[in-house]
């Protein structure tokens, strides 16, 4: 969503927000500067009458990582990676967080973050009640990394290629999420095709597939091709991704081992095979 003022108010609507009483009450134009706040009411409050720990963390949770977002653009991979809260004393009345990302800053952090390589960043930010006083503290650390180009490979200077790999190796997944997969040599993507020696992107309309329909068989094709001796199907993240038996028995039929697991299984029993210098492959997707 561009439009801050929108944001902010689809974030108030958000129910865990609504439940805690947490309102977003600015975003600023250039998503530099967002305000919090959260009053205590009778149905938020804990036995002592003060705001619950919970709440006055959840008050602070995704506001740096939207910021840095927002601010990077989508060539930025931004991550939290840890959280730390201090109480210092207790909560009454209205509470409020101010968090702040100046352009010095941002300049650092593209600077650092040119070469491909992660960058490590520590904010700090305040939670004060009414009378200025500072009610918590809490210390966000986010991972931010620049994105390779699918095809290209971060450190390898202003003439960036794509790395050749052995017809027997297959290539490692660095990394993966909601919504995305790292391929070693290959960059960022959502759904991946990847065989020993290579891969791309799996582009479910080339078969017809479908989270109902499945893996079709023409999206094995590929991975018989290239030779691979084991084969893995994932499901997606919820296992909704349906894997038919004609697309199974078109595998097995080649003499080729079939493991059908969710994705995130699926990316860990890979990464072993492949380390293990097996000629493996899979279809990963990295949603539902």
């Amino acid at each position: 969503m561009d439009h801050p003022g929108i944001f902010r108010l689809i974030l108030n609507c958000w129910p865990p927000y609504l439940g805690a009483a947490i309102a977003v009450e600015e975003i600023a134009e250039n998503w530099r500067t967002i305000r919090v706040a959260m009053k205590l009411r009778w149905y938020n409050r804990n036995y002592v009458n003060s705001h619950y720990g919970g709440s006055l963390f959840s008050m602070t949770d995704p506001f740096y990582m939207l910021m840095l977002l927002r601010n990077l653009g989508r060539e930025y991979v931004v991550w939290d990676m840890a959280a730390r809260i201090q109480y210092l004393k207790p909560g009454r009345g209205k509470v409020r967080v101010v968090f702040t990302l100046d352009s010095e800053r941002l300049d650092k952090i593209r600077q650092e973050a040119e070469s491909g390589n992660k960058v490590t960043e520590i904010f700090l930010v305040d939670v004060v009640d009414a009378q200025d006083e500072k009610v918590a503290t809490v210390k966000k650390t986010l991972y931010i990394r620049k994105k390779a180009p699918v095809g290209d490979v971060a450190g390898m200077g202003t003439e960036r290629q794509r790395p050749v790999f052995s017809e027997d190796v297959a290539p490692a997944i660095l990394s993966s999420g909601w919504g995305r997969i790292e391929v070693a040599g290959y960059g960022q993507g959502k759904d991946w095709k990847i065989w020993p020696g290579g891969g791309r992107g799996w582009d479910w309309s080339e078969h017809g597939t479908g989270h109902n329909r499945g893996i079709q068989p023409g999206d094995v094709g590929e991975l018989i091709d290239h030779g691979c001796k084991v084969v893995i199907l994932t499901t997606g993240r919820l296992g909704r991704l349906k894997v038919p038996h004609n697309t199974i028995e078109i595998l097995e039929a080649k003499g080729i081992k079939v493991i059908v697991a969710s994705t995130g299984k699926g990316i860990d029993l890979y990464n072993k095979y492949a380390r293990g210098g097996t000629s493996v492959g899979g279809l990963f997707h990295a949603t539902c």
